[in-house]
């Protein structure tokens, strides 16, 4: 599989070039335009975007989905409606922080962001910060940080959007967007539900004899809104207000494994968002402030029905308050600053009726940075950056990155990409006030990493455009949760692990016309090596292994064939091994995860109407039936299928 992407990048590199030379208007092109027509703000950055294709595909489904299928982060997910997190390089789901429109959607209790309460539909842009570069936009994210952001379709008076989708397990999506307003007040409104009686068979090989099962007690809904205001007083300077209220009710199956009597487990979440946000792109020092609320109210709950016996009833309360005012200044067309100043606040209230546990506490951080970029001639732009953090009366006072872009050739859009910085992320209110486990002594997780990359772009109408990644980085005093040290029966929180994760990405998507027909093809693929350094090999067996959960390989291939109103689309993605043991050991109840590939094939129709487009869609997933898990004991279903159907209207 290496050698197919390898195989990919280099045609890509020096086949494509050749064949658009016969174009000669966009072959000629002064070197200073080629650098011009790059973000000077991400130079040296490592960025991901799924394009266009990649969101429309995805608008039905949730940010999980879209990550894993067009990103090459791995997706750690407990099955279809369950939760899902990101693990960017080997790193943990901490390690990854979601931003909306500016603010950390990361859960201040554990830390870490549920993907599957995201859905597509709700986000009009997203694109991701791998490694060090995501130091530009906040701290924290060791592996790297998702952005998503919401706009406005200024061009449109009005736009209607609906989508409906059935499928099997009973499955439905129904989606609503509708946009009023004129060039100076814009006001877009979305709707969404889902719910699943998520009843499947699957071939059960956690009990013996292996037999034939069907998954119970699955069975899950999401619903939300999501209102935005935008005001325009002039075209250089916006003001937005956003309202985010979801809720989500998720039954919660026994594992394959188990075989005792049956249990009700389930788990509610409803968060309320809300934001105002003011920007001004015009003047000579360009500015944005937003101030936001993240409230957010978990209900766990889980007996067995037989005795009536309650074994956890959980409520937790998260409230988070969110400021930032960010500057940037253009001394002249080679240099620009950015300077910003982020003020946090949360609370997190935990009770279990039950078990009579839990904690209240509180967190105040803040944040200063400063970014210098400098275009340090024609082909060669290059950042410098440092941040200062508080927390808990904590000051981290030197939180530094550089990196740089250089046009290799100057009639060639082949460039190197660098950068190297330090990051650290703090430990969750969870991992230091949990009772009982939780540790208040713990020091923040410290990471050094580096990027090197080659980004090769063509702009003919073959267009092309491939990036290859190399990663390193070492994280010490890395938070787990082990067996606790006096020998009682609970875990605790330590800093224990010296972590080295290293590896390659490598991305490409392109575009070719042939006649009638318009081919899109894309993909991605991981190869990630992460172990622990700092465990004593003669009595811990992890020493050097790979983190559980991590697949060295990783990688997904879509292709796409288009012809008048009409595509075909086939999406094949691939997980490599993964082990359950910190010592890669295989035993019948501590499985080793196999390989596993997934193909996904779908028909759409689309016909236009003046002022209406209607589209009917029809997909198979799982084509070949793979039988397989994610997390150790969850199945996952085989082939299904779905059918959507939309319409949109614009004005």
């Amino acid at each position: 599989m290496r050698r197919f992407f390898f195989s990919l990048f280099w045609l890509g590199l020096v086949g494509l070039p050749a064949a658009g030379q016969s174009l000669r208007d966009t072959v000629h092109i002064r070197e200073v335009q080629v650098l011009g027509r790059r973000r000077v703000e991400e130079a040296g950055l490592t960025v991901t975007r799924p394009d266009s294709l990649a969101m429309v595909s995805g608008m039905t489904t949730d940010l999980s989905q879209l990550i894993s299928q067009y990103t090459p982060v791995f997706i750690k997910s407990y099955g279809r409606g369950s939760a899902a997190t990101a693990n960017f390089r080997g790193t943990a789901a901490s390690h990854t922080q979601v931003v909306w429109n500016g603010m950390n959607l990361n859960s201040p209790m554990r830390g870490s962001a549920d993907l599957s309460l995201l859905p597509v539909f709700f986000v009009d842009e997203a694109f991701l910060l791998h490694g060090g570069s995501s130091l530009t936009e906040g701290s924290g994210a060791l592996g790297g940080s998702i952005h998503l952001g919401n706009k406005p379709d200024w061009a449109a008076r009005k736009t209607v959007a609906a989508v409906a989708e059935r499928g099997s397990f009973n499955s439905g999506k129904y989606l609503g967007r509708w946009q009023l307003g004129g060039s100076r007040f814009k006001s877009v409104s979305r709707i969404y539900y889902e719910d699943s009686d998520n009843r499947f068979s699957f071939y059960n090989v956690g009990v013996i004899p292996y037999r034939r099962d069907t998954l119970e007690n699955a069975g899950y809904y999401k619903a939300g809104v999501l209102q935005e205001f935008y005001f325009r007083f002039s075209e250089e300077k916006i003001a937005a207000l956003r309202g985010w209220y979801q809720q989500s009710h998720r039954n919660l199956p026994q594992l394959m494994s188990y075989e005792g009597s049956d249990r009700e487990e389930y788990q509610d979440d409803d968060h309320f968002r809300a934001q105002f946000e003011l920007k001004n792109y015009g003047g000579p020092v360009q500015y944005q402030f937003f101030s936001g609320a993240n409230f957010t109210r978990l209900h766990y709950f889980r007996q067995s029905p037989d005795l009536k016996f309650v074994n956890d009833d959980s409520n937790s309360r998260e409230n988070s308050f969110s400021n930032r005012l960010k500057l940037q200044r253009k001394f002249s067309s080679k240099i620009m600053a950015t300077a910003s100043l982020d003020v946090n606040y949360h609370q997190v209230e935990v009770a279990n009726r039950v078990r009579e546990t839990g904690y209240d506490a509180s967190r105040l951080e803040s944040g200063l940075l400063l970014n210098v970029q400098v275009k340090v001639a024609d082909r060669l732009a290059m950042f410098v950056l440092s941040r200062a953090e508080s927390y808990d009366s904590r000051l981290i006072p030197f939180i530094p990155a550089v990196g740089a872009e250089w046009q290799l050739l100057p009639a060639f859009p082949l460039f190197l990409k660098t950068n190297l910085s330090r990051n650290y992320h703090k430990p969750s209110l969870n991992d230091l006030y949990w009772l009982p486990g939780g540790n208040p002594d713990l020091l923040p997780e410290d990471g050094i990493s580096t990027d090197w990359a080659l980004t090769h772009e063509s702009q003919t109408p073959g267009a092309w455009k491939q990036e290859l990644s190399f990663f390193i980085s070492k994280i010490n005093n890395w938070i787990i949760w082990q067996p606790a040290s006096n020998g009682a029966y609970y875990w605790e929180a330590a800093n224990v692990k010296e972590v080295l994760s290293r590896g390659l990405e490598y991305q490409f998507n392109g575009k070719a016309a042939w006649q009638k027909w318009v081919f899109h093809f894309s993909g991605n693929y991981a190869y990630t090596r992460t172990t622990n350094q700092h465990a004593v090999s003669s009595v811990d067996q992890s020493r050097g292994r790979q983190l559980i959960y991590i697949p060295k390989h990783s990688g997904n291939l879509h292709l796409t064939a288009a012809f008048q109103r009409w595509s075909l689309q086939y999406d094949l993605g691939y997980t490599g091994r993964r082990y359950t043991q910190s010592s890669n050991e295989w035993t019948h109840f501590e499985s080793v995860l196999n390989p596993f590939w997934l193909s996904t094939a779908s028909l759409q129709k689309q016909w236009e109407f003046p002022a209406l487009t209607v589209s009917a869609k029809v997909m198979a997933d799982n084509l070949l039936g793979a039988d397989y898990q994610r997390i150790l004991w969850r199945p996952m279903p085989g082939r299904n299928y779905l059918f959507t159907l939309g319409f949109s209207w614009k004005k």
